[in-house]
């Protein structure tokens, strides 16, 4: 059941709940940090990523930075929901929202600077995992136990980057490498946690109960199952024909779950549509991940199919839904910008995706449209979504 706020103005209604406080900062960091990395591939500004590469410091701030705030917003909003429990007051919230400041403030200035964003994001994520267990703890809804392993993973991904970028280690681009994985991984699986548990809801809600989707449960395991072994496959065996393999055995259960949840009627909403293409995008990318061991360049097409394709859909679908249902606006009626937000978005993806493919003497232009296009699409939502969370809720859905 969707919880409608009492209303509240101002600060007051911003600070009453999660996905109010990290959606602006989710928002706003995604269109700040995109045009960081724009002047740093211009050489307009340099990021001192201690012992990173800028490409592996760029990656840790999409996943930690973006998605670390987004995931906050989505999580705290949920467990709420499922819980029926308050969970996080102001103070909280405000200490949380510090906490991922300082960690960006730190990774942007660089250098010695780097401790402050190590440590920062550490307190951030061990806070962000405190306060989403402690309503589970108090109604022992232990089956969201897997989340909370997904947040240790992130946590632990993090702590791989930083000690790489630090050089505490001496293999240092190799921590960096397996922290920088194992949080995209995680944060994948997160997004197909998410869809799977909110998809279907909210096809059935936007047709008035008259569309059912098609959730078979072996589905749900076996995806599960060969999503876990890709990635023990990716880090055990990367160079052996079972990573191919099992990519692609996951890539075509992911295909039949598409095939069950599609409706015609999704392609009138771009709330929906950009859920289920995110979900295209994660069988596109395990498609050119089985394919890259025989094309080695195409490996980072694939983590852009995650990436940008899916994490950049899924997410900016997921906080429109989130923002408008939330605060109690009808998310069926039918908003001009929404296909201004998501368009660019799907844009982008594409774009990221096929130049390096078809067109490759275009890569840097091809690029750069890529990313003005994610940066239009967080643009219209900051116009559009943000004035929102300072403002009392309207009634109904």
């Amino acid at each position: 059941m969707l919880n409608i706020e009492e209303p509240k103005y101002g600060m007051a209604a911003y600070w009453s709940k999660a996905f109010r406080v990290f959606f602006t900062a989710a928002v706003t960091y995604a269109i700040v940090n995109m045009l960081f990395w724009l002047l740093t591939l211009t050489r307009f500004w340099t990021i001192d990523a201690g012992h990173l590469s800028i490409y592996w410091w760029h990656a840790h701030e999409l996943l930690w930075g973006y998605g670390g705030a987004v995931i906050a917003g989505f999580l705290l909003t949920a467990v709420g929901n499922w819980t029926g429990r308050p969970t996080a007051s102001p103070r909280v919230l405000q200490a949380m929202l510090l906490a991922w400041l300082l960690a960006r403030i730190g990774w942007l200035l660089g250098g010695s600077w780097l401790w402050l964003g190590t440590v920062a994001d550490c307190v951030y994520l061990i806070l962000l995992a405190g306060v989403f267990m402690r309503p589970i703890a108090a109604t022992k809804q232990w089956r969201q136990g897997g989340i909370m392993s997904k947040l240790v993973l992130l946590l632990a991904g993090h702590i791989g980057v930083s000690i790489g970028a630090l050089g505490l280690v001496a293999n240092t681009q190799f921590w960096a490498q397996t922290g920088i994985y194992l949080g995209l991984f995680t944060v994948i699986a997160l997004l197909l946690t998410f869809l799977r548990r909110v998809y279907p809801f909210f096809v059935r809600a936007a047709s008035g109960g008259k569309v059912e989707l098609s959730t078979p449960v072996w589905v749900d395991r076996a995806s599960m199952v060969l999503f876990f072994t890709l990635l023990i496959v990716f880090f055990v065996w990367p160079d052996q024909l079972v990573m191919p393999l099992v990519a692609g055995a996951l890539a075509l259960v992911l295909g039949v779950r598409l095939v069950g949840w599609h409706d015609v009627s999704i392609w009138r909403a771009p709330l929906l549509w950009s859920l289920y293409l995110g979900l295209v995008m994660i069988a596109l990318g395990c498609v050119l991940l089985a394919l890259s061991y025989w094309f080695p360049l195409w490996h980072f097409v694939a983590v852009h199919s995650w990436t940008m394709g899916a994490f950049g859909l899924i997410t900016l679908g997921m906080m429109l839904r989130v923002s408008l249902g939330h605060t109690g606006r009808n998310v069926r009626q039918s908003r001009q910008w929404l296909w201004w937000s998501l368009v660019p978005m799907l844009l982008g993806a594409v774009l990221r995706i096929l130049t390096p493919l078809l067109l490759p003497q275009w890569l840097a232009f091809g690029y750069l449209l890529s990313q003005l296009s994610w940066t239009l699409a967080f643009v219209v939502m900051f116009i559009c979504v943000v004035p929102m969370f300072f403002k009392p809720n309207h009634q109904g859905l």
